[in-house]
């Protein structure tokens, strides 16, 4: 599997999108952040599967869905859910707190963009993007840019089907 995520990261698609999106049969989860290309639940070499439960909300930046949705070769994948995440730049303003004066500071921020794909067809039928450009309260040499996991996994878990929620969720 782990051989195709490259692939997988730049299929080709065409658009039909459906008002109510749900998962089809068994699923790769491929996440691309800037250029780092990863498939969830996939170790980076592709020897380990993950099987365990998914990550609490909260704390998850992968193993989204139940492992028993997921596909372990490429040839069982139905649907492929796409996470392209890109770090962006923006200006703002703010106080400098030694002089009082406002000054102009660069910021990160990250937007995603969700997409399902039927595999077999690569048809895109549902995409949202997520993530908004909004300056922090205050910037230090700490502060990071977030990437919207809580969203992209509300927005994931949405599209499993009642029989899997029941199960796993």
């Amino acid at each position: 599997m782990i051989a195709k995520k490259d692939e997988l990261a730049k299929l080709q698609t065409v658009e039909k999108l459906s008002n109510k999106p749900a998962i089809n049969g068994k699923i790769a989860i491929v996440r691309n952040n800037d250029g780092d290309i990863a498939i969830d639940r996939f170790s980076e070499d592709g020897a380990v599967f993950w099987d365990d439960a998914p990550i609490p909300v909260g704390e998850t930046y992968s193993s989204f869905l139940p492992a028993a949705l997921y596909a372990k070769k490429p040839d069982e994948i139905e649907t492929l859910i796409k996470i392209d995440c890109v770090t962006k730049k923006d200006e703002a303003l703010y106080t400098n707190q030694n002089s009082n004066k406002d000054e102009p500071v660069i910021y990160e921020y990250i937007t995603c963009e969700v997409g399902f794909i039927d595999y077999k067809s690569a048809t895109v039928f549902a995409k949202k993007q997520m993530g908004k450009n909004v300056p922090p309260r205050v910037i230090t040499k700490s502060t990071i840019a977030k990437t919207p996991w809580l969203e992209i996994v509300e927005y994931l878990r949405s599209a499993v089907p009642a029989a899997e929620k029941t199960k796993a969720l």
